[in-house]
């Protein structure tokens, strides 16, 4: 009877261990997997390279929501040049893809401005049709980390020649 009563004890205290360890295992886990997949708002250069892929590649609402502030009413021009580019793609049969460039930033108080240029390409059974540039103006506000709060199109820089020094003779 005594040998059935430690065997027990010696059980029961193995099943405590491992469920004890079987807890703290998933705790780790879990704890790890917040940490990987937590979105990072830290730099404003990510956060509008983020919200540019989620708003014109992915064109997923739901990663664009991540990267703007609660008040997305300045952000109507990109969503004007969105709406714009599938009608687009639609009446013309056409796949746009979008890319950019350096991401320039500019600090001012207690905003950030972020300028690019988005290249706007439109492929048609594999040829490109047609390619086009555009520079765009990100006004970011720190709200839980940095947000995209503003979109405005800017001018594209004038491209003047570069005066060549005369020859003497």
């Amino acid at each position: 009877m005594e040998r059935r009563s430690v065997w027990r004890k010696v059980l029961l205290g193995l099943v405590i261990v491992l469920a004890v360890g079987g807890i703290g295992a998933a705790v780790a886990t879990l704890t790890a997997y917040h940490e990987a997949t937590k979105i990072d708002r830290s730099v404003p250069e990510v956060v509008v390279a983020e919200y540019l892929r989620a708003a014109l590649q992915n064109k997923d609402e739901v990663g664009v929501d991540l990267y703007t502030c609660q008040d997305p009413s300045a952000l109507a021009p990109m969503s004007a040049l969105i709406d714009e580019l599938a009608k687009r793609e639609h009446d013309f049969g056409v796949q746009v893809i979008i890319s950019w460039g350096a991401l320039n930033r500019a600090d001012q108080s207690g905003q950030v401005r972020i300028q690019t240029d988005l290249t706007v390409t439109a492929i048609k059974d594999g040829a490109e049709e047609s390619s086009s540039q555009q520079r765009w103006q990100f006004g970011l506000v720190e709200e839980d980390g940095w947000r995209v709060c503003a979109a405005e199109q800017g001018p594209m820089p004038s491209a003047s020649p570069t005066p060549s020094p005369s020859i003497a003779a």
